[in-house]
């Protein structure tokens, strides 16, 4: 791989994971803390309250992005590098942050 690619690859992790981290604060970082601490995902509670247009577009980004190499827990480690409050939950549950990643696969291989 080529520098100009694992820049890009890079950058995109950057971005999705920035994309990802509106969505935390716009929802409340405070209510999302607890959910994580009680070992409810993040993930599902949120795309539980997204509008199906929503659920496709997601969809799209994220299947582009795997496409390209990159993991859900590489996205999952940079926001955790976004918002530190967030790291001793994802990173101090081992099985969390696992658990976070599958539900992520899971999304993806829904049918629309």
């Amino acid at each position: 791989m080529s520098f100009m690619q694992r820049s890009a690859k890079h950058f995109l992790v950057i971005k999705a994971a920035r994309e990802i981290k509106k969505e935390i604060e716009k929802a409340g970082l405070d209510d999302l803390k607890i959910l994580a601490e009680a070992g409810i995902s993040i993930v599902g509670t949120y795309l539980q309250g997204c509008s199906e247009q929503q659920k496709a577009q997601y969809k799209h980004d994220l299947n582009a992005l795997l496409q390209m190499g990159i993991t859900a827990d590489m996205i999952l480690d940079e926001v955790s590098r976004q918002m530190p409050v967030l790291s001793p939950i994802m990173d101090g549950k081992g099985t969390y942050k696992k658990s976070e990643s599958e539900q992520l696969m899971r999304f993806l291989a829904e049918e629309q």
